[in-house]
């Protein structure tokens, strides 16, 4: 199927070759292009296809797209704005990931290599989980967050819609995550934070940045 790239970034070239790597590997993905508001954003890059449209050009938005951005507040206005014209998002799964059987997938979903989705864990829609990232067994992660490389989600924990997790980040196993948090790089959540959280250190300290309605 063809498919288009919303994101011509770093992380939006990393998906352009997961999709080749899922392709080699049998996944029925061709992708076209990209959609970007910057329309050099693939200069110096050895590509074979290009930046089609800007972010919100419908023409693009109302096919098969994956979103490749790291902003979570991007990734839900883009999320929205396919669905609003009709468009369906598609994911990308590396073939060096691991996927259990028992687990629920949302759609839209970036699954980079090597990450593990455990036995009765549940993923939202339009998540993107980079390199080596994990969510344990039982676990839940909401939509549009992002976990960076090497974050792991431990078992029974529940992760809200949004959030985002810098690289090499533990939940503890059984702790809820509020809905629109940022964990910093690094840090070891040991204890359940509202929505709206900043969290950072090891045990993580965390202050509520902003509210989020429910």
């Amino acid at each position: 199927m063809d498919l288009v790239i919303v994101g011509a970034g770093g992380f939006g070239r990393e998906v352009f070759q997961h999709a080749l790597d899922a392709r080699k590997a049998g996944a029925p993905l061709d992708v076209i292009g990209f959609l970007d508001d910057r329309p050099d954003a693939l200069e110096g890059f050895d590509l074979p296809v290009g930046v089609l449209g800007s972010f919100n050009d419908e023409r693009y938005l109302s096919s098969r797209v994956v979103i490749a951005l790291g902003d979570q507040a991007e990734r839900l206005r883009l999320r929205e704005a396919v669905s609003a014209v009709g468009g369906e998002l598609v994911s990308v799964i590396h073939p060096t990931a691991y996927v259990a059987e028992s687990s629920r997938l949302g759609v839209g979903l970036v699954i980079g290599p090597g990450v593990y989705i455990g036995i009765n864990a549940s993923v939202g829609d339009n998540a993107a989980f980079n390199v080596y990232s994990s969510v344990g067994h039982d676990a839940m992660v909401g939509r549009d967050g992002v976990l960076s490389s090497y974050s792991a989600v431990t078992g029974s924990c529940a992760v809200g819609d949004g959030v985002f997790t810098g690289t090499h980040v533990t939940i503890s196993p059984g702790v809820t995550v509020g809905g629109w948090s940022k964990v910093a790089a690094g840090s070891v959540v040991t204890r359940d934070c509202p929505p709206g959280s900043l969290l950072v250190g090891n045990p993580a300290k965390g202050r509520v940045m902003f509210p989020v309605s429910s």
